[in-house]
């Protein structure tokens, strides 16, 4: 029998990384594989130095899995007493296993650059597979599964390092260059033969850069620019950017490529292995779909990997950056560009920043001077877009300001407004993307201010996948936003020490702290709850928040502070079926809120608003085209209205990149390429309006993609099944 020790380390001063994830898939390949009797795993988790040394004394393993993160030559990250980075050297391993060779037989570093300690283990040890850059949760994950998928099917070490392999490769994935497998030729010492992946001859240089220090020995970086298309002067600048960078790094501009899903890969493979996100942000950009989902790609990427680095670039763009914008790119600094004369200044500071060197608006009165960022109290509250030119019109781009006069009122909005100035109140907004619900959530808490109401905002979407998927971080991440927002003290400590429950100790927290301490009605507000429920706590959690409804009911004195307690839910699927028990839900009680898209005669009376732009025959077209799609009809009015576009040129474009949409559309296709099961799911609403799979309809008709009528999945409006025919078929 052969025992495998993981080790795993996520130290706090960190990245999350999802470990608990990759320890779980690990065990089940094992335990499904055909030798899973000849295989026993033991985990240690939060590993220090001394844990790393006791492990390999009492378990006498013959495999060792260390999985968390690397800093290259500096070492790995173990932790210390106080759950901090630890460095370990690759000379301190290899002294180590050298005590220990002879029963390990093969070493998995599966953490960022480890290929430098993978080296030193390689003396002492036979195979040891290392990391020759970052890697990202995915394929650290998948080439974990693939290789002992192998070795559970009685394959040699080599054979299972090559199943690693395939399993990045077979997800898609642009990394199976960066796993290395150092094992010993035939007749030779261990440390005498280096197997190298054969595809990484054929990688150039820049690939294997260090997140830390990005440029190779030329100097040469990898480089996204990201930019709106078709708009002045955001393409000559970019354009500019393009040829001057070009002659000493390699930069990726998108110009020529087609649409489709193999152009969405390119889009995610390129800024996946680049170093640096120039992404210029006009009043045009900030509201580009496609922009925006390149800077929160990035965001991400950057978690995961170490890079790109995000360099932002204002172009003649002194307004605060809107939400979710501002979550990404209020903490780092920026450049700015007025006018064409400021051209050459602008490339000599971005060949700084690639150098190492800061942008230079870095300080928060620098950033004050330029634009009037949001105040303390409201900086974590999401605010709408301000009005674009001409003055008369707006631009239907991010959230709406409550008080606009394009703003459609429904049904739901009076009683969401009625509803928030009651006290003790739950309200439960639904719909699908873009349907309008984050705006009426932002009417709904501005209401609440007006009211007199404390207000914290959650927008789950900023958690991050190592958050959501560990119960006891996310429960303490929830409590801390809760607080900064309240700009209350940080007491999370105090009320995690006990051995209660995660539900136990947040209600704990909110009760005898946050509520008591506030001593004024609190209305807690949270966005896109539908990250949560496909999470293994989503059940708990939901019945905690139904549990705090009904708190208010209770005549105990304790209790008495739930009672200015208000609580607002915003979702794009009906959560019902995901959850065990209704009784535990909060999505059945208080006011429930469902939004549809617009009727033709509510499109008649924006059309109105709009100074009647389009005929009766051609709002009766419009309305065929995207079937009351509140953005898409507020996009195609404010284009006609502002005379950019005839209303012909709209509809005879529509389903074009280049088109009216085209920025929208390019955008939802990016969203989904790199998940099969939602483009089977989409080509099968498209193609013969029937989806199998219950989660996935639920998936695309919270994306706005698909909708429900009676037993068929139908694309939300004609548009979108014109567009996902020509380009998924």
């Amino acid at each position: 029998m052969r025992k495998i020790l993981i080790l795993a380390a996520n130290p706090k001063n960190t990245n999350q990384l999802r470990l608990d994830e990759e320890v779980r898939e690990i065990q089940e390949g094992l335990q499904r594989s055909r030798s899973r009797d000849q295989f026993e795993i033991v985990s240690r988790w939060a590993v220090r130095p001394s844990d790393l040394r006791r492990a390999l004394l009492d378990y006498e393993p013959q495999i060792v899995h260390f999985c968390g993160h690397g800093a290259g030559a500096e070492g790995l990250a173990l932790e210390n007493n106080a759950g901090q980075i630890k460095l370990v050297t690759g000379k301190a391993l290899g002294g180590l296993f050298k005590l220990v060779q002879a029963n390990v037989e093969c070493v998995l570093l599966n953490a960022c650059y480890s290929e430098a300690q993978s080296k030193a283990i390689h003396k002492y040890i036979s195979y040891v597979i290392g990391m020759s850059n970052a890697i990202g949760d995915r394929a650290a994950i998948e080439f974990a599964v693939g290789f002992y998928d192998g070795l559970g099917a009685d394959r040699s070490y080599e054979d299972a390092f090559e199943f690693g392999l395939s399993a990045i490769a077979l997800e898609g994935i642009d990394e199976t260059a960066t796993p290395k497998l150092k094992s010993p030729g035939p007749g030779s010492s261990p440390n005498s033969v280096q197997r190298i992946n054969p595809s990484s001859a054929q990688k150039p240089e820049s690939e294997n850069k260090t997140a830390n220090n990005p440029l190779s020995g030329e100097g040469k970086a990898r480089i996204f620019i990201s930019y709106k298309r078709d708009a002045v002067p955001d393409e000559q600048l970019a354009l500019a950017i393009y040829q001057h960078l070009g002659q000493s790094h390699e930069v990726f501009i998108d110009q020529s490529m087609a649409v489709g899903t193999k152009w969405a890969e390119k889009i995610e493979r390129e800024l996946r292995q680049s170093d640096f996100l120039i992404t210029l942000l006009s009043a045009s950009a900030v509201g580009s779909e496609m922009v925006q989902g390149e800077v929160e790609t990035a965001n991400r990427l950057g978690s995961e990997l170490g890079k790109p680095a995000i360099l932002p670039v204002r172009v003649n763009y002194r307004e605060p950056f809107t939400y979710p914008l501002s979550a990404y790119l209020n903490p780092i600094n920026w450049a700015f560009w007025e006018q064409s004369e400021d051209t050459p200044q602008l490339l000599a500071e971005l060949e700084r920043a690639i150098a190492g060197e800061s942008l230079s608006i870095a300080s928060d009165r620098a950033k004050q001077d330029l634009v009037q960022l949001p105040t303390a109290d409201k900086a974590e509250i999401p605010q709408p877009l301000p009005s674009a030119q001409p003055p008369t019109l707006e631009m239907p781009e991010g959230s709406m300001d409550p008080e606009s006069q394009f703003y459609v009122e429904r049904q739901g909005d009076q009683i969401a407004l009625a509803a928030i100035q009651r006290q003790g109140v739950t309200v439960t907004i639904k719909g699908p993307r873009q349907m309008g619900k984050s705006s009426l959530l932002l009417k709904t808490v501005d209401q609440a201010i007006q009211a007199d109401k404390r207000v914290a905002y959650i927008d789950f979407q900023l958690f991050d996948d190592a958050a959501l998927g560990d119960a006891d971080r996310f429960y303490q991440q929830f409590c801390l936003t809760i607080t900064e927002q309240l700009e209350l003290p940080n007491r999370i400590e105090d009320f995690w020490q006990d051995e209660l429950g995660n539900n136990q100790r947040c209600t704990r927290y909110m009760q005898t702290y946050v509520l008591r301490e506030l001593k004024h009605p609190f209305v807690l507000a949270m966005d896109e709850v539908d990250r949560i429920f496909d999470r293994k706590f989503r059940s708990d959690f939901f019945a905690m928040l139904r549990n705090w409804h009904n708190n208010r009911g209770l005549p105990l004195p304790a209790m008495k502070v739930w009672k200015q307690f208000d609580l607002v839910l915003v979702t794009a699927t009906e959560p019902y079926h995901l959850i065990a028990d209704l009784h535990q839900s909060p999505f059945n009680v208080g006011e429930v809120i469902s939004l549809k898209d617009f009727t033709a005669a509510q499109v008649a009376d924006l059309n109105q608003r709009h100074g009647s732009p389009l005929t009766a025959e051609q709002e009766r077209a419009l309305f065929a085209l995207l079937n009351g799609h509140p953005y898409l009809i507020r996009k195609a009015l404010y284009l006609v209205a502002s005379g950019q576009k005839s209303m012909d040129q709209v509809l005879a474009k529509a389903d074009r990149d280049d088109g009216p949409f085209g920025d929208h559309l390019r955008y939802h296709l990016f969203r989904i390429y790199d998940r099969p099961e939602l483009v089977q799911g989409m080509l099968g609403a498209v193609q013969k309006n029937r989806c199998e799979d219950e989660r996935i309809v639920r998936l695309l008709c919270a994306a706005g993609l698909i909708r429900q009528e009676g037993k068929a999945e139908l694309p939300r409006c004609q548009l979108y099944g014109d567009y996902f025919k020509a380009h998924l078929e």
